[in-house]
């Protein structure tokens, strides 16, 4: 076989491959891109001939690519980076860097990978992992915490899960014994964002028709645009559109079939929509507070009990006292 054949059958396997193949000169330049190439990232032969590497990868990437270039003695290198379409997108793509010396002149072979479903995947993952840390450390947190510190767990709680959740302000309303208010018992805001939690205090709840009803019926509320809200949603979006909410998300707080009030997320600066991920993260965190309410609760019961048990005790004994006294003094009556 020719020189001239096998390199017609190199060219043919470059032109079939389904990596972008690139190859670049000393002043990284492309001198050649593959059909694939051309066709990922959206450039003809023509045009992408003769351009810097720069053109199709992040300043990091080409700023490796550059170090890597005249590291002959590793015969490759592998970089991650964002490789640059003509329309401007950016796709997370792996880069394997071949050095080589041909006919006195220093040259790369770039072999280019996509790997943005890979990068998707590992971002979903490490989300996942953060967010179970979330909910451990507050599980961990309210179960060391005294019965008079779970108020302010809750507090810390919500700016955590308002950081997590890139939420404007996150809180806590609860309704009274008397199932007729509620009161904005706890509230987070991000910097800049204004407080709310001093104008709601002492809210009818039949001012909150659609909203009650929903959360009666133990729903999650997810409102991802205010201005959408129907007719129905009137009142409530009267209220939410007097502290600029632009979208909300609710998770009811429920103990024993019994519903104590909602934890929830304010987007204020913007709309946005509210992920699943994040959804289950509030319902998880309103079980772990309303947990953690109940047993403050509780607490605060078996203290006043055991408060009034004490006063009968310290009653009993000034009684004991006093009929002592009584029984001393009647002693020396008879002697006399």
């Amino acid at each position: 076989m020719t020189e001239s054949f096998l390199n017609k059958l190199l060219l043919y396997s470059l032109e079939v491959s389904s990596d972008c193949v690139c190859w670049v000169d000393e002043h990284t330049e492309i001198v050649y891109a593959n059909t694939t190439a051309c066709r990922k990232l959206g450039y003809s032969p023509d045009e992408i001939t003769g351009r810097k590497i720069d053109v199709i990868l992040q300043s990091a990437g080409a700023s490796q690519l550059k170090k890597l270039f005249g590291a002959a003695r590793k015969p490759r290198h592998r970089v991650e980076s964002g490789c640059v379409l003509k329309n401007g997108d950016i796709v997370a793509s792996e880069i394997t860097v071949i050095p080589r010396k041909i006919e006195n002149h220093q040259m790369a072979c770039l072999i280019i990978r996509d790997i943005s479903c890979a990068a998707r995947s590992k971002a979903v993952l490490e989300r996942r992992l953060e967010l179970e840390d979330v909910v451990a450390g507050m599980s961990s947190r309210f179960i060391k915490s005294a019965p008079d510190e779970i108020d302010g767990e809750i507090n810390r709680s919500l700016e955590q899960l308002g950081r997590f959740g890139d939420a404007d302000r996150a809180y806590i309303f609860l309704i009274r014994p008397d199932g007729l208010f509620m009161d904005n018992t706890h509230e987070w805001c991000a910097k800049g964002i204004e407080p709310q939690k001093k104008n709601l205090q002492n809210c009818w709840l039949d001012d909150f028709p659609w909203w009650m009803k929903r959360l009666k019926r133990l729903e999650t509320i997810t409102i991802n645009d205010v201005e959408k809200l129907t007719a129905a949603a009137s009142m409530e979006k009267s209220v939410f559109k007097s502290q600029d909410i632009k979208s909300l998300l609710a998770a009811p707080l429920v103990s024993g079939a019994y519903l104590h009030g909602f934890i929830g997320f304010d987007a204020v600066r913007e709309k946005r929509e509210w992920p699943d991920g994040l959804v289950k993260l509030l319902k998880i965190s309103g079980e772990i507070i309303i947990t953690a309410l109940e047993r403050k609760r509780s607490g605060i019961v078996i203290q006043n009990k055991i408060e009034d048990l004490q006063k009968v005790a310290d009653m009993a004994v000034k009684m004991k006292l006093e009929i002592f006294s009584l029984k001393s003094k009647l002693a020396k009556f008879e002697k006399k």
